[in-house]
C-alpha cells in the first residue's frame, strides 16, 4: 500500500521573494545530520518544545521547558508581529524568526536548553529544509521536528503497534520516520533538523510522555499558543509579552 498526504503539496503560485531560494540553499548546506555520534539525551537535559498559532499578522508562540526523564518546568507564551507570507516550501522564513526570538528570550531568563523540538519538520521536507533545520542552523543546537502531517510521500503499511516506523524518503535518502507512538493511534512524522541522528530523533519522539498521539511538551505548547491567539491565558503559563529580533 502507498501512503501519502491527504492532499498533494506543491509550491504555490506566489512569487518567491528575492534571495529566499539562495538563502535556503546556503543554510541547507550548513545542516549537519551525523551518521555516528551527535546529540543523545541524558537524564536531566533541558529541552524546549515549540508551537505557533497565527492570528492575523501576529505569531503567538509557546514553548514548553522540561527535563529529559523528569517533569515539565514551565510553559511560556509571547507574541511577535510577522510580515512574511506563507509560501509553500519556504515556511521556515515565516516560522523560524518567532521561534528564535522566543528562544533568545528564554536564554536571557537563564532557560538554556540542550535540545529543541519543533512542531513541524526538519529534513522531511520537499527542499530538505524545514523549520527545525532553520532553527538548528541559526542556534547551533540539536533540533528535531515532530509533525502531525507529512509533506512528502512514503510507502508501506504502518503496523499498529507502538514504536512501529516507516521510512520517509526524498530522492534516495531516508530523511524521516512515520512513527506510531501509541498502539492503534494515528502516527506522527519525525525528522532530524540539526546535529542529531534520525534514530535518536525517533527515539526521543517515542519516549516523550503522553497518553495522546502528540507528545505532551508539544501538546502543552499548542494549547497555550491557541489560547493566546484567542486572547485567553491558561493557568500556570508564563506570559513573556512582545518579542523582537
Amino acid at each position: 500500500m502507498v501512503w501519502s498526504t491527504r492532499r498533494r503539496y506543491r509550491m504555490n503560485e506566489m512569487e518567491i521573494p528575492e534571495g529566499w531560494e539562495a538563502e535556503q540553499l546556503q543554510m541547507a548546506s550548513s545542516v549537519e545530520i551525523p551518521t555516528e555520534g551527535g546529540y543523545v539525551p541524558q537524564e536531566g537535559d533541558r529541552m524546549v518544545a515549540f508551537d505557533i498559532q497565527y492570528e492575523g499578522d501576529i505569531a503567538h508562540v509557546a514553548a514548553t521547558s522540561f527535563l529529559w526523564g523528569g517533569e515539565k518546568e514551565a510553559v511560556y507564551t509571547a507574541g511577535m508581529e510577522v510580515d512574511i507570507p506563507y509560501i509553500s516550501g519556504y515556511f521556515c522564513f515565516r516560522e523560524g524568526p518567532p521561534l528564535l526570538a522566543m528562544l533568545r528570550h528564554l536564554e536571557a531568563e537563564q532557560v538554556t536548553p540542550a535540545c529543541l523540538i519543533v512542531d513541524g519538520h526538519g529534513l522531511a521536507h520537499p527542499r530538505l529544509f524545514g523549520a527545525a533545520c532553520w532553527l538548528g542552523v541559526k542556534t547551533g543546537l540539536p533540533t528535531l521536528g515532530i509533525a502531525k502531517d507529512t509533506l512528502v510521500r512514503f510507502e508501506g503499511e504502518l503496523a499498529e503497534e507502538r514504536g512501529s516506523t516507516l521510512d520517509v524518503v526524498v530522492g534516495d535518502e531516508c530523511v524521516g520516520h512515520v512513527l506510531r507512538r501509541r498502539d492503534g493511534i494515528r502516527p506522527v512524522y519525525v525528522s532530524p533538523g540539526h546535529l542529531i541522528r534520525l534514530d535518536v530523533a525517533t527515539d526521543i519522539a517515542l519516549q516523550l510522555p503522553s497518553k495522546y498521539r502528540i507528545p505532551d511538551p508539544i501538546r502543552w505548547a499548542d494549547q497555550a499558543a491557541r489560547a493566546r491567539a484567542k486572547g485567553e491565558h491558561l493557568a500556570n503559563t508564563r506570559e513573556c509579552g512582545t518579542l523582537s529580533l
